[in-house]
């Protein structure tokens, strides 16, 4: 089965390439720019002549006949060539061209395919011809999907092609199963159907309930056959039939924090037999009444991502549509709940704990920042302030000042959200008056370094002074070992007079 609906997808596709209509034959051929006046079912013996006219240099062609009579075998090749037979330009980049064919002794229902290359691709016209005495089957070819989805009734139109007789005296029989794997699951059923035929076209209707099909899906297939009782070889096609409401599902937390990631699951929506083969499609309603569609990025199939940036009531729509377009809806609500704000302080720039005092000194500068972070749109709403002994004295996220009084000061600093939600810190500020003692010991201790630092560099300067002085006086080594020798030599009289004159005294006394 498998097999014979591979083929009949393919026979369906070549045989609506050869379909005479002229919607369908103007598109081919005007897409391929190679056209023909012959037309589909044409019945010949012995030769095959078909002519028409191209806008591709005509100097390389390929024409095959091959034998379709049985659609669902190997096709066999019974000619081809690669020129026309004969070419005749008529006007500047155009040529009539024909083609003529021995086809005496072939009895076939044939596929005539004749191609132009076209730069990379290739210009194809094809038409199906019946050869030889016969009898020739008819052929039928769909111009529908062969896989159709049905919920209300559905029509399909075929292409019907004969080599005698007039199709409003054909009809077509249909034989359907339930597959819900591929292959025929149960009974076979057939029945006629009620063809409307303009010209060779086909129009007949599906329709689920007249023919007691369930949701599922159902093998189907139709043959055309003639006035003479001769049938088509099968058209194959798959539907399938949904008439049942999908169910939406959803799962998701009563609650969440603002800020919070919160995972909305649709993953358990339903279609009846067809399970989660659904689309989703998901609507916001924020607290500020703004209705939206969720972004791509927000979702993921039947998973939708949200991210509250206001508190309040949202309300998340989940939509899922089937394959008819047949769609159901499920609402659920979300509390965001407010986070308030957190902050941190900073004292002269250097982070410090919550601290609930601080000391300064008199005339000394005290600066004290905040940095508060929120959820969601919080943050660029937060507002500050500042309050010294219950007076208001800054809305910004800094307080500086330096002319505290001696004292205790109450600093209060209060942030608030956009929803009201704060948060506070108190503490005090203790200024202590200056030490006049202190000051003075300061004073007495800066004047006695400055006059010991004073007297170490007068020192240093004088013996500097001297040491040059010293050099620049200083005699020869020659002169001053002669003087010293002079000097010792007169000293030394001098000396023994001294002695002589001491020893005279003593001796007086005597």
């Amino acid at each position: 089965m498998q097999r014979l609906t591979k083929t009949g997808i393919l026979l369906a596709s070549l045989l609506l390439l050869a379909t005479p209509l002229p919607n369908a034959s103007a598109v081919s051929e005007s897409e391929s720019l190679i056209t023909s006046t012959l037309e589909d079912g044409v019945w010949v013996n012995d030769t095959l002549t078909i002519s028409g006219s191209t806008t591709i240099p005509a100097q390389s062609a390929n024409w095959a006949l091959y034998d379709v009579t049985d659609p669902y075998a190997d096709w066999e090749t019974l000619q081809s060539g690669d020129y026309f037979t004969e070419v005749i330009p008529i006007d500047d980049g155009i040529w009539v061209w024909s083609i003529t064919i021995d086809v005496t002794g072939i009895n076939c229902t044939c596929w005539l395919e004749i191609s132009q290359p076209d730069g990379l691709e290739k210009a194809l016209l094809n038409r199906i011809v019946f050869i030889g005495e016969g009898p020739h089957n008819p052929v039928v070819s769909p111009i529908h999907p062969l896989t159709i989805f049905v919920d209300d009734p559905v029509e399909l139109s075929t292409i019907g092609i004969l080599s005698i007789g007039n199709t409003s005296e054909s009809k077509i029989s249909l034989e359907w199963c339930y597959a819900p794997l591929g292959a025929c699951d149960g009974d076979s059923n057939s029945s006629e159907v009620s063809v409307v035929w303009n010209d060779n076209q086909g129009t007949f209707t599906i329709d689920a309930d007249a023919l007691g099909l369930t949701d599922g899906v159902w093998q189907f297939s139709y043959t055309l056959q003639d006035e003479y009782l001769r049938d088509s070889p099968p058209v194959n096609f798959r539907v399938n039939v949904d008439q049942t409401d999908p169910d939406a599902v959803l799962i998701c937390p009563e609650q969440a924090l603002e800020g919070d990631l919160v995972i909305v699951d649709g993953t358990e929506s339903r279609d009846g037999v067809w399970g989660p083969s659904l689309q989703a499609v998901w609507y916001i309603t924020q607290p500020d009444g703004v209705f939206r569609v969720a972004e791509q990025s927000e979702t993921d199939g039947m998973l939708f991502n949200l991210i509250p940036n206001q508190s309040g009531n949202y309300s998340i729509q989940l939509d899922v549509v089937d394959s008819v377009g047949r769609r159901s809806s499920s609402t659920v609500q979300i509390l965001v709940i407010n986070v308030e704000p957190v902050f941190e302080l900073q004292i002269d720039e250097t982070n410090i704990p919550e601290s609930e005092s601080w000391e300064l000194i008199e005339d000394e500068n005290f600066e004290i920042s905040v940095l508060a972070t929120d959820t969601g749109m919080d943050n660029e709403t937060l507002v500050y302030q500042w309050y010294l002994n219950g007076e208001l004295v800054s809305s910004t996220t800094f307080f500086v000042t330096d002319d505290l009084d001696v004292g205790t000061h109450d600093l209060q600093l209060v942030v608030t959200d956009n929803d009201g939600a704060s948060k506070s810190h108190e503490m005090q500020i203790t200024v202590s008056a200056k030490d006049v003692n202190e000051e003075r010991e300061l004073d007495f201790t800066v004047i006695l370094l400055f006059v010991i630092i004073l007297g170490i560099s007068f020192t240093v300067f004088r013996k500097m002074n001297m040491s040059e002085h010293e050099s620049s006086g200083m005699p020869k080594w020659g002169d001053s070992a002669s003087s010293k020798v002079e000097k010792s030599v007169g000293g030394g009289s001098d000396v023994n007079q001294m002695w002589d004159e001491s020893d005279a005294s003593y001796g007086g006394k005597d």
